[in-house]
């Protein structure tokens, strides 16, 4: 529930939008940016993680909410193409192979870089986990590889391989930004509109694959990423989406559900922030003024 307990925002100023990790729940980001877009709010920094980091990529790049919900639908249709998976399959060091297996997802996060022309900018910010150092890692600005942060941040343990990546004098391996939190807030200005993707409470009603019922009860009884989900309602404004019997993991979801999980998040997200911004706690463009 939205209050108007803080201080309003001023005119000319913008808030900042995180989107949380969840897999194929990121359908729902989907329907919460159709929302802040249709309402007009003038959003700041876009924090991502995990499948958060590639909606903000998009968003922060000026693409639509349709070309969005067109690029993540050939992306479930791609699942099963053997010739892309094969290509995932490249060389790698026995520490990077031990931690995430044998995919590489750098190879097709370079691919959909290159295709839609993403560059990094100053509104993007993709959260990672530096599994050696134990903490967070930011990227951010306009000076480094997309495609490598992107993969960094979405590789989660035990299913997709983690990046080594040279900060300075640094080694990092970094892997999924929800190792160290779902919703990472504490890179945005409070409060910000927090889009966060809530877990699987019901059993699957769909599934292509016995991997994705695997993945589907990970989810529920024993998730891979942990419970770091929690996201302080009084400070942000929160914006949880998401089907009960979807798991992030469990791709062998239908077109169908995928459009419902859009649906949810924009009429969810329409709801919660049109009350933010009656309370004056949304800055709206000028233009949606006039």
């Amino acid at each position: 529930m939205v209050t108007c307990k803080t201080k309003p925002r001023l005119p000319g100023e913008s808030v900042d939008v995180v989107l949380g990790a969840g897999g194929v729940k990121g359908f729902g980001h989907i329907g919460v940016w159709k929302a802040i877009v249709e309402l007009g709010v003038n959003v700041g920094t876009v924090t991502g993680a995990s499948v958060g980091s590639i909606i903000a990529a998009f968003a922060t790049n000026g693409y639509s909410v349709e070309d969005l919900a067109r690029v993540f639908n050939r992306g479930l249709n791609n699942r099963f193409d053997l010739g892309l998976f094969m290509q995932t399959l490249t060389p790698c060091d026995p520490i990077s192979f031990m931690v995430g297996g044998p995919v590489d997802l750098t190879v097709s996060m370079r691919e959909m870089v290159r295709e839609f022309g993403l560059k990094p900018n100053n509104k993007l910010k993709i959260v990672t986990f530096d599994l050696i150092a134990k903490e967070p890692f930011v990227f951010e600005g306009e000076d480094y590889d997309l495609a490598t942060a992107l993969a960094a941040s979405c590789a989660l343990p035990s299913v997709l391989r983690p990046v080594w990546y040279q900060d300075g004098g640094r080694l990092r391996l970094l892997a999924d930004g929800a190792l160290f939190h779902y919703n990472p807030t504490c890179f945005s200005a409070a409060p910000a509109i927090v889009s966060t993707l809530k877990p699987a409470t019901a059993n699957a009603k769909e599934w292509r694959t016995p991997l994705d019922l695997y993945f589907h009860y990970r989810e529920l009884y024993f998730p891979i990423a942990g419970h770091r989900r929690v996201v302080d309602p009084n400070l942000h404004i929160v914006v949880e989406v998401g089907l009960a019997e979807v798991a992030g993991l469990n791709f062998g979801v239908s077109a169908e559900t995928c459009a419902a999980m859009i649906e949810d998040g924009y009429k969810t997200a329409h709801s919660i922030i049109s009350a933010a911004r009656a309370c004056g706690r949304i800055p709206v463009l000028e233009e949606v003024l006039a």
